[in-house]
């Protein structure tokens, strides 16, 4: 007599290296929490700052913005004012030429912070990673062309600016490049998973 026992189907167990990648991500995600959350505050400060302070501790020079934390705040030199002193418009192009160049540098951090979530999750070789990763990518290139538009912003309210060339501007664009290429590269990697993964 011949007695058939049906077993359990056999449970997966996650890779040593999926584990590894697990407990690394879960630290990144959390500092890349942070840090958006204190640039995502840095930037309301010098919003309401730029459009509402009116003492001598913002002072406006050809470059930028001097901001001055000192008992003592130095003279307004020659060439220079004050933020209070500025007119409206040149007030409003200053905070929307802030923002601009700064939601790309938010969007990046918010993006490497749902990658690393994904990561933490176990959610390693998908098409989500890779389009998180094109996502980061985007945002590196808007960063880079940012302060180009900052400049024409504050230009057309009547501000001269003079800091808006940046070399890090150049490494962004790089990095967004290759970062773009590397999501595709992704992509691919998980097409040939799932293909991989069908097969019994």
């Amino acid at each position: 007599m011949t007695v058939v026992v049906t077993l359990p189907p056999p449970v997966a167990r996650e890779p040593d290296a999926f584990a590894r990648i697990r407990q690394l991500s879960r630290p990144l995600e959390w500092l890349f929490t942070c840090l958006f959350a204190l640039g995502a505050a840095l930037l309301a400060v010098a919003i309401i700052a730029v459009l509402t302070y009116v003492g001598t501790r913002l002072q406006v020079r050809p470059g930028g913005i001097q901001i001055y934390i000192e008992a003592i705040v130095p003279p307004v030199r020659s060439g220079w004012t004050t933020v209070g002193a500025l007119p409206w418009i040149q007030k409003i192009a200053l905070a929307v030429s802030a923002s601009v160049m700064m939601i790309p540098a938010l969007a990046v951090l918010w993006g490497l912070r749902r990658l690393f979530r994904l990561y933490g999750s176990g959610i390693v070789l998908t098409h989500e990673n890779a389009r998180c990763m094109g996502h980061i990518a985007l945002w590196l290139i808007a960063y880079a062309v940012a302060p180009t538009i900052g400049h024409i912003l504050v230009t057309l309210a009547g501000f001269h600016d003079e800091g808006w060339l940046r070399i890090d501007s150049a490494k962004a664009l790089a990095l967004g490049l290759i970062l773009f290429v590397i999501a595709r590269v992704m992509s691919w990697g998980a097409d040939i998973h799932d293909d991989v993964s069908r097969f019994v």
